[in-house]
């Protein structure tokens, strides 16, 4: 039976091995999103992980002290580990999507491999660097992929995205490669999610 995992949103869960996405606009609404899912995830004794671009990691262990968690401890002993996109997926050099996903891989294995933790609680930004057309064309080759990458640990990836900085097609594309969203208060299987082969054969190389 495929485990549930409560978000810590919308006091709603999800079967484990959901990829899903969120809007938000503008910083306060970010962090009604980002703060209660890594919180959920600390007190649920998970693997938490988040790349995030509008905000830095000495931010989100700061913001997330104010949320009644330990974060600072969680961040010593490993549990919570926060990254920025230039240091995640930037260090092999171009930001192809193979090297976006062989990070998420990388950090999954390192977790299996450790045998501390039961799931693996992640969450990504899109960089506002790639926000041009190789760039995004890059990006969502790897969020099509996260959908074909079936992981030896159980995971659940919440991707973000700001209204504000986002143009008509990263939304689309981000709507595109997400079977699971939340739109309007709500979770929903997504309608506009094309399945991973059909969206790669359509962005080609």
């Amino acid at each position: 039976m495929t485990e549930a995992v409560p978000l810590g949103l919308l006091d709603r869960s999800v079967p484990s091995g959901t990829h899903l996405c969120a809007f938000y606009t503008g910083s306060a609404d970010r962090d009604e999103i980002v703060l209660p899912f890594l919180a959920e995830g600390l007190r649920s004794g998970h693997k938490c992980i988040a790349v995030l671009d509008s905000v830095s990691p000495p931010e989100v262990l700061a913001k997330l002290g104010k949320n009644g968690v330990d974060a600072d401890a969680a961040a010593r002993t490993g549990q919570l580990e926060l990254d920025d996109p230039a240091h995640a997926y930037f260090r092999a050099g171009s930001p192809a999507g193979e090297n976006m996903l062989a990070y998420w891989e990388h950090r999954t294995d390192a977790v299996r491999t450790s045998g501390t933790f039961g799931l693996v609680r992640a969450m990504a930004e899109m960089p506002a660097v790639l926000d041009k057309p190789a760039g995004r064309a890059e990006f969502f080759r790897f969020e099509a992929m996260l959908n074909q990458f079936s992981p030896a640990f159980p995971r659940v990836m919440l991707c973000i995205r700001d209204l504000e900085r986002s143009g008509a097609e990263v939304l689309m594309d981000t709507l595109r490669t997400h079977p699971v969203a939340i739109m309007d208060g709500a979770i929903h299987q997504n309608p506009y999610y094309i399945e991973p082969g059909k969206f790669l054969a359509g962005i080609g190389r």
